[in-house]
């Protein structure tokens, strides 16, 4: 899916839903830890430290406790290779959508509501450090899992794991066999935001 397409169907979307339910608006921002994983055990990563922002939707279902949530982030990863040194950067806009179920604990839901959260997140290539061996993909799709709590109705502070779905680059010179070196991003996600 195109990042034209995804968002025109994250606006349709919106535009039907402040009739169903509460819909929120927000700023976030956090830090990456990526590392990337091969098809092949020529190569090896190390984890790396990125940052990432943007805005955030998020629409409470009438089902008690859940919500389904969308951002658009502006997202920079950096990658290593531990056996030559390599290092290049990558940047990505990312279009996460979850879903996410809030548990309320009596007395304390205008203070304290941890929650658990799901869902695909879609990246598109901005930009990307000069490499001779790797060529980057233009688009590529992660599952995001994670915990957050939201504090006093508006912070939000959580940690994810996104796990690569699909390939996000290939070796460009393949081997003698004609075989090319594939890879994916897993990536580590602390961030925190504030609703309005």
């Amino acid at each position: 899916m195109s990042l034209r397409a995804t968002l025109l169907a994250i606006a349709a979307a919106l535009a039907v839903l402040p009739c169903l339910g509460q819909l929120r608006i927000g700023v976030k921002g956090g830090i990456t830890s990526s590392k990337l994983h091969f098809d092949k055990s020529l190569f090896e990563s190390s984890n790396r430290t990125g940052f990432t922002g943007g805005l955030q939707l998020e629409f409470s279902l009438p089902v008690t406790g859940l919500s389904l949530g969308g951002s658009l982030l502006y997202t920079h990863r950096t990658d290593a290779f531990t056996n030559n040194d390599q290092t290049f950067s990558r940047d990505y806009i990312e279009v996460p959508v979850h879903v996410k179920y809030g548990i309320t604990i009596m007395g304390l839901n205008k203070v304290l509501v941890p929650y658990a959260f799901t869902g695909p997140n879609f990246s598109f290539l901005l930009n990307e450090s000069k490499q001779e061996q790797w060529d980057n993909r233009a688009s590529n799709t992660s599952w995001d899992a994670g915990f957050g709590v939201e504090l006093l109705g508006h912070l939000q502070i959580q940690a994810s794991y996104g796990l690569g779905l699909t390939r996000s680059f290939k070796q460009i010179i393949p081997d003698e066999n004609g075989n090319s070196v594939h890879g994916r991003d897993h990536c580590w996600t602390v961030t925190a935001a504030y609703m309005f």
